[in-house]
């Protein structure tokens, strides 16, 4: 069974430790949910690997100007 990841590719999203924006740009499963390769929102082309539950989500990625989305994550 695997779990349902929270974030998708080039959501923008606040590290909830730091403070710091940055854009989802790769995600994998570990043992207990995922890790999120982040893009800091300063343009470095680096990534950080964050866990899930140590983000929380700015916007979604190609949202309409309505605030509305509807996202299907298999």
């Amino acid at each position: 069974m695997s779990i349902s990841r929270k974030f998708a590719h080039d959501d923008i999203v606040k590290v909830i430790e730091t403070g710091e924006t940055g854009i989802v740009k790769s995600f994998h499963q570990a043992e207990n949910g995922y890790v999120y390769g982040v893009q800091p929102g300063r343009g470095a082309a680096t990534e950080t690997a964050v866990p899930e539950d140590a983000l929380e989500l700015v916007k979604i990625a190609n949202d309409g100007e309505t605030g509305f989305a509807v996202r299907y994550i298999s």
